[in-house]
This record gives structure tokens, C-alpha cells and sequence, in this order.
């Protein structure tokens, strides 16, 4: 459910916690497990790079990023201090005793911000602001400079809960809520730093270390480990999103196919968390709330019920949604593949039909396999039946819907694209000392011949962008989409650290202290000889897209890996799509500009262009309503348009106005492009109706 009146949130206020955490060390196993982290990343991350300076800089610069990103606690003064670490740092972990003495000094000296801001910060809500003042927030000061004097600070900050104040008024909160829900948020703050302990600190620098080689590399504390082996392998009872801190929010990173948060349809990435309830319990507000407290609240037994209150990732005022679900027992490949028929007419009034498959991950069933189950679960054989089904129902082509499918078996991407090939190399693996192997189509049958077109996003990543590449290089069918896909062409593996721990220091642990570092080690290539890292696959036929301010792919992060190319190898160029692409391009811009909803979009972006640009938010109250209801009327506006486009009024629709939903415009005009290319390309295809099972 999506409103723009969040629930309110009834929590009492907890007593005044006192900052009383002395400053932290290392533990005595720690330095040595840190020059164990850096050795690693020297001799097995693919860059090949060492812990040098110029490593050390970027470890530094993420740390210091990690510790106070939006420029918000520390002092000019401070990081004048902490600059001076930085030349000794890699040496700290490259000598015979090793030091980590610096990434403590420099935590300790922002807890005790943190300790010294909070108080202000009560102060300020207690004392209440004036909302008909003309004054702005700044919202990214990661650029800025940093505060010189601590009423710099104050005055930061002051503008900061006054915002967080004014979007609790615009919500619906009275003032008293507001200072009591203000209150409970930032000595919660204060208390998680109280919390923070040695290996969380440590864990903090080492990721920071493992990210200056590139943004996925990254070490595990013991208990993110177990976090991590759940996402990998195994099962757990929750909602299926993976989440990130992102500032004072929890912001969802993707979905889980076939979780409670993706199959609700209402829970997108780059969503922020704002409040938790169970059941019917009140909410609880988790905003600048440690995300491993976060994740607690999400998970829960299979069957319970957990309510998210959530700020939409394309809200440009104060909207949120509430978002009821129910856990579950999540399965990584717990979503199959799916299929769908959609029809074009002509100006004829002839109606042609065409398949739509969606493939929400590369899933395999690798233990059946190889026990060698003859029903085991895959992708490609799920894919291969709905293949043969569209068959029987005549469909002219087919569209591979692989949006939002972030990857997943390697092996899976090779065998799909070996459906739409008759035989051939598929991707190439290199690996960090030049050697690489090439990964072929284990069959030659081609299960589908007819026209195909493969629909991306920013969100297909991985897998998808080697299935996606393998189809454009061979030009059997047309990529469609976003501007790129993600861009992530590397593996990583994750190396347990507490043998080689124990083996160094010549003792045994009870407990597993050491955790694991997830690294880099090799990259993929597409058969043309460029690299999916970085770049991604550029489709065919480019659709407007939110990813085009979003700004979310490979390139985006800090320490990507370039991109490069090989050589390729030698495949069959089916020359199947690359000839008719202007010509169907054309039709489809003229459709994309007269289509409502791709003007929707598009004005949209260059609404949150211009945002960004301007980088600062309205702190007067009349203003924030004006902004608040230009939106809704705008989304009541689009709202009787859609409605009117199907000869419709509210009173048609089961709920009113507020229920008419957007259609998948961008499916659509897929199926377009489909049907463009299926005309075009009469006659060049095997079977009559373009569906034909070889041999």
C-alpha cells in the first residue's frame, strides 16, 4: 500500500543513555589477522595489486568515508590528524610487527563526536524550530568541506533535524510525537556506537582496505560470514531482500526471486526503511539504526507478519508506503522461470502473438544435480519446457525477460544461451595472471529459432549481462533496455581465514575469530573479446530508463576494475538482428515518444536531474505542502489520463482513482520491437511460426 501520510509511529521515549564506552583497541590475535587480510588481497585479488600507498590512500579514504560520510561529526582539525596516518598505514601491515593502531585512534576520536553532537542534537528537538523561515538543507555534503568549528557543526546539524523534523509534520505527526520519536532515534544512535566493539572496527577497516582493490572485495566478520553463507547456500525465514546502510536509512539492494519482498511487487531497490512493525505491534523506527539491529527486526519465524514503512526510491516529496508481509522460508532459486503471451495488431486488425519469458535469476540445483536427479531444478531445463509449450500455443517470437536478475550460476548462463545456439563458445574467464579458459555450449541442438529479443535493465548484472553479450556477439537476436546493464564482469571467492589464523599464531580458537575475506580473482569476457566489467552490455534499442539518473551501475561504485578486452574466439555470426536494427529503432522512437507513460518517465527524470543539481530541500513548511500537493495532483493528473486512455472513469475502478495501477510500458514495447523484427525478418527463420525444435 503507497500514501503520502506515513503511519504514525507511537513510540515512548527511552531514558537519557550516558556515554560512558571508554576508547577501543585491538585485540591480540587482530594485527596479525589483519596483515593475513592484506597478504590475501596482494597474492590472489585479480588486480594484482599490493598494499602499497597508493592503497593506502583509497583504504583511508574509505574509512574515513565509512566513518562520517556526509562531512557531519568530525572537524577539519580531525581529518588534518588522521591525514598524517595515512603514508605509515600500509607499512603498518607490511612489517615484522604489525600495527593497526591508527584505524582505532581515528574511530575513537569520532565516537567521542558522536558522544559530544548527541546532546546538541536533544537540545535542538526540545527547543523546537520555526518552519516559515526561508532555509535549506544541503542533501549530499560528501563534497563539502569539512566543518571548522564545532558551531559550523551545530548549524549543519540543526538544519538536518529540522528537515527530519519538517518530514515527521509533513507526515502527520504533532509536534509532541515528533520530540519523542526524534528523541528515541538519536540516543539509539548513541548506544549502537556504545555497542561497537573491537572486531566491528576492525571489520570496518578491513572492508575499507579490501574495497580500495575494487568495490567487491570485502572482509567478513564471523558473524557477517554467517550472514553471508545464508544469501549463498542455504535458506532462511525473513522477506528475501538484501540491505545496505546508506546514511541515517537501510536501503534495500535487491530482491530475493520468490521471496516475500519480491513477490509483493511493492518492495523495489533503493526503497529506504524507515520503520519496523511486527504484526500488530507498533513500529519502530530504525532510522540511523546499526542494520545488523535492522536485519533482527525483518527476520522472524516462517508465517509472522512484519510491516515495512518505507520511502519509495523515485519519492521526489514526502511519500511513503506501508508494506505488509509475511515471512517465509527463502530459497535462493526459489522463483522459477515464468512465461506469458502478449498480442500485437496491425493495422490490419490482425492479432499476432508472441512468448514472453522472465527469468528472475540463474538457478540451479546443484546437489540433484549431481546426484544425479533426473528432475533436478535448473533454469535452462524450466526454460527449455516453456519453450516447448509456447510452441503448441503458435507464438511468432519470443522475448527473455532478464530485468532485475542480478546473476547467479555461471554454468546456467552458458546452457540458456546454448538453447538459442547450435554450438560455440559462450564466455571467457580470465584469471589474474593472463590465463583463461572458455566456457562452450555443452549441446548442439538449437531448442528455439524464431525472432528473440532479450530485455535488460541496470539490474541484470553478472550472468545475465554473459547471456545478454553471448546473444548480441552471435547476433541472434536484439538486447533491449536501459542504457547498459550493470557492469559487474568479475568473481568473487571467499576465503575462511580461520586456519590460516590459527596456523600463524600457533593456537586454537573456541570460537571462529577471524571471519573471511571475499575477493576478486577473476574476470569475464564475452566471445567478441570485451569485458562485461564496467561497461556492461549496450543494448540494440535504448528505452528511457530511471537508471539514467539513479546512476546505479559498475561505473558508479569507487574502485571499479577497468574495462578491457582479449582476443576473441571464433564464433558463427547468425546475422539475424544487427541488419534491421535502424530501421526498427526508428519505429520504436516514434512509438517511445508518442507512448504516455515514456513521457511520464522521462519528465520525471529530469525532475530528479534538476534535484540533484540543486542538491538542497525546502525547510519551510508552506513551501514542503506546495511541493507535496503539485505531486499529488500531478499523480492524480497521470492517474485520469491512464483512465481515459482505456475510455474508463474512477468510478470504473475497484477502489477509486487511487488503485489504477501503471502497466509494464516497457514490456510492451519489447513486444513491439518483437513484432518489428518478426516482420522484418519473414522468411529468414526455419519454421512458419518461427518456433522450431532442431534435429
Amino acid at each position: 500500500m503507497r500514501f503520502r501520510t506515513a503511519a504514525i509511529l507511537l513510540i515512548s521515549t527511552v531514558g537519557w543513555v550516558h556515554a560512558d564506552s571508554g576508547p577501543l583497541s585491538a585485540e591480540s590475535y587482530q594485527p596479525e589477522l589483519a596483515k593475513l587480510v592484506s597478504s590475501f588481497l596482494t597474492y590472489y585479488h585479480y588486480s594484482k595489486e599490493m598494499v602499497d600507498d597508493k592503497v593506502a590512500e583509497r583504504a583511508f579514504d574509505n574509512y574515513l568515508e565509512s566513518l562520517d560520510y556526509n562531512h557531519m561529526y568530525l572537524l577539519a582539525s580531525d581529518v588534518k590528524d588522521f591525514q598524517t596516518f595515512v603514508p605509515s598505514m600500509d607499512d603498518d601491515l607490511r612489517g615484522k610487527t604489525v600495527k593497526i593502531d591508527k584505524p582505532f585512534l581515528m574511530f575513537n576520536r569520532f565516537r567521542n563526536r558522536v558522544y559530544e553532537r548527541i546532546p546538541a542534537i536533544l537540545d535542538m528537538i526540545d527547543k523546537g524550530f520555526d518552519f516559515t523561515l526561508d532555509e535549506y538543507l544541503t542533501i549530499d555534503r560528501s563534497k563539502e568541506p569539512w566543518a571548522d568549528t564545532v558551531d559550523d557543526l551545530n548549524e549543519r546539524w540543526r538544519l538536518a533535524v529540522k528537515e527530519q523534523s519538517l518530514r515527521f509534520r509533513m507526515n502527520g505527526k504533532s509536534d509532541e510525537d515528533t520530540r519523542k520519536l526524534m528523541k528515541v532515534r538519536y540516543e539509539r544512535l548513541l548506544k549502537d556506537y556504545q555497542d561497537f566493539d573491537s572486531v566491528d572496527v576492525l571489520e570496518q577497516y578491513l572492508s575499507a582496505i579490501a574495497h580500495a582493490f575494487d568495490p567487491h572485495s570485502t572482509y567478513l566478520k564471523p558473524a557477517t560470514k554467517d550472514n553471508f553463507d545464508i544469501d549463498m547456500g542455504h535458506s532462511l525465514e525473513g522477506i528475501g531482500a538484501t540491505l545496505r546502510r546508506e546514511n541515517e536509512y537501510t536501503i534495500v539492494v535487491d530482491l530475493i526471486p520468490g521471496g516475500p519482498a519480491a513477490m509483493s511487487g511493492e518492495v523495489k531497490p533503493n526503497d529506504k526503511i524507515f520503520a519496523v512493525a511486527q504484526g500488530d505491534e507498533e513500529p519502530v523506527d530504525v532510522v540511523d539504526m546499526r542494520i545488523d539491529r535492522v536485519v533482527k527486526y525483518i527476520r522472524g519465524t516462517k508465517g509472522t507478519e512484519v510491516r515495512l514503512h518505507l520511502i519509495p526510491a523515485d519519492a521526489m516529496g514526502d511519500e511513503t508506503k506501508l508494506v505488509s508481509l509475511i515471512r517465509d522460508k527463502v530459497m535462493i532459486t526459489a522463483e522459477d522461470v515464468s512465461k506469458e503471451i502478449r498480442e500485437v495488431e496491425d493495422k490490419d486488425g490482425n492479432k499476432h502473438r508472441y512468448g514472453v519469458i522472465t527469468v528472475p535469476s540463474f538457478y540451479l540445483d546443484s546437489q540433484a544435480k549431481m546426484k544425479e536427479d533426473p528432475n533436478y531444478k535448473s533454469t535452462t531445463r524450466d526454460v527449455r519446457k516453456l519453450i516447448k509449450e509456447l510452441e503448441q500455443e503458435s507464438v511468432d517470437g519470443l522475448v527473455i525477460d532478464l530485468r532485475n536478475n542480478g546473476g547467479g550460476s555461471l554454468d546456467e548462463a552458458v546452457e540458456l544461451t546454448g538453447l538459442f545456439i547450435k554450438d560455440g563458445p559462450v564466455v571467457q574467464v580470465r584469471g589474474r595472471k593472463g590465463q583463461y579458459r572458455v566456457l562452450d555450449d555443452p549441446d548442439h541442438d538449437i531448442v528455439y529459432e524464431g525472432p528473440l529479443v532479450v530485455l535488460t535493465n541496470v539490474f541484470s548484472a553478472s550472468a545475465s549481462e554473459i547471456f545478454a553479450g553471448a546473444i548480441q556477439d552471435y547476433d541472434r537476436g536484439l538486447v533491449v533496455g536501459d542504457s547498459a546493464t550493470h557492469g559487474k564482469g568479475t568473481v568473487q571467492n571467499v576465503i575462511g581465514l580461520d586456519s590460516s589464523l590459527e596456523r600463524v599464531l600457533n593456537r586454537q580458537f573456541e570460537d571462529g575469530v577471524a571471519g573471511a575475506l571475499k575477493l576478486t580473482t577473476h574476470k569475464f569476457y564475452r566471445v567478441s573479446g570485451s569485458s562485461t566489467q564496467l561497461k556492461g552490455v549496450e543494448p540494440d534499442l535504448i528505452l528511457p530508463s530511471p537508471s539514467d539518473v539513479y546512476e546505479l551501475g559498475e561505473q558508479y561504485l569507487d574502485n571499479a576494475l577497468e574495462w578491457d578486452v582479449i582476443d576473441r574466439v571464433n564464433y558463427t555470426n547468425y546475422g539475424l538482428a544487427n541488419s534491421f536494427v535502424e530501421v526498427i529503432k526508428e519505429n520504436s522512437k516514434k512509438r517511445v515518444d508518442q507512448n504516455r507513460e515514456f513521457q511520464y518517465l522521462r519528465e520525471d527524470n529530469e525532475a530528479w536531474r534538476k534535484r540533484k543539481l540543486e542538491n538542497r530541500v525546502s525547510l519551510n513548511e508552506a513551501v514542503r505542502a506546495k511541493e507535496k500537493a503539485d505531486l499529488e495532483s500531478l499523480d492524480k493528473i497521470r492517474k485520469q489520463a491512464r483512465l481515459a486512455a482505456m475510455s474508463k472513469t474512477p468510478q470504473d475502478v475497484e477502489g477509486g482513482l487511487d488503485e489504477v495501477t501503471i502497466t509494464d510500458f516497457v514490456l510492451d514495447e519489447a513486444v513491439n520491437i518483437l513484432y518489428d523484427y518478426d516482420r522484418a525478418t519473414r522468411g529468414k527463420f526455419v519454421a512458419s511460426n518461427n518456433l522450431k525444435k532442431a534435429g
